[in-house]
């Protein structure tokens, strides 16, 4: 199947945006520590997964050219860590054919990320076997984030951009822009060049990606 360079956006499998533009950890605690006051334990800050109706997406997530999708979103009130996040993916892998993905976390600048990374997950290799929808999660325990503040969340290959193989895409389940008001889906076209995560303009759409977000005091 040809797969443009421009993410396409579906609705129940119909248009949902028409002409877009360019488009465990496990610890282990000593006697002593045991006895410490515990921590906040983390929970669902954002969710929009649980109103995804099934069937509207944005493709295609991969090689050769899409290799960045992610989320702008606002840290709300008292959350002072960003844990993990999961996106949802779906696109049963053929012969020979597999990506490897990190989650990152940044700040987000208005028009793309910013600065160094505030956090990024251990690289994982994708390869479904089915084509149905699938939970990514990726695990950011360290990421120090400020309420009220805007950051962008995403999944990228760029790091591990030769590691994916035959083309490999995947769609995104989505949702229509109302879904969420703390930002919107965002993507770059770099083909392994993560440099441009901060060194160039990403590309918003008005949609929202059916994710959920935890976090903690």
């Amino acid at each position: 199947m040809h797969r443009s360079s421009t993410p396409s956006s579906r609705f129940r499998r119909t248009a949902l945006v028409a002409g877009v533009a360019a488009l465990g950890i496990a610890v282990t605690m000593s006697a002593a520590a045991a006895s410490a006051p515990s921590q906040s334990k983390a929970k669902l800050i954002i969710d929009t997964y649980s109103s995804w109706n099934g069937g509207s997406s944005v493709s295609p997530f991969g090689c050769p050219d899409s290799s960045t999708y992610g989320q702008v979103i606002t840290i709300p009130a008292k959350t002072k860590k960003l844990t993990k996040f999961s996106f949802y993916m779906a696109g049963q892998a053929g012969a020979g054919q597999s990506m490897v993905v990190r989650g990152e976390v940044y700040n987000w600048s208005g028009s793309g990320a910013t600065g160094s990374a505030v956090a990024e997950s251990k690289p994982q290799t994708i390869a479904f076997g089915d084509a149905s929808i699938h939970a990514v999660t990726f695990k950011t325990p360290k990421a120090k984030v400020t309420p009220g503040k805007q950051y962008v969340i995403f999944a990228s290959i760029d790091k591990d951009y030769e590691k994916c193989t035959g083309n490999y895409g995947l769609w995104w389940a989505s949702l229509d822009g109302s879904a969420y008001s703390g930002g919107d889906f965002a993507f770059q076209n770099n083909a392994g060049n993560e440099a441009n995560w901060t060194g160039a303009s990403w590309n918003p759409i008005p949609i929202d990606a059916a994710m959920q977000v935890y976090g903690k005091k």
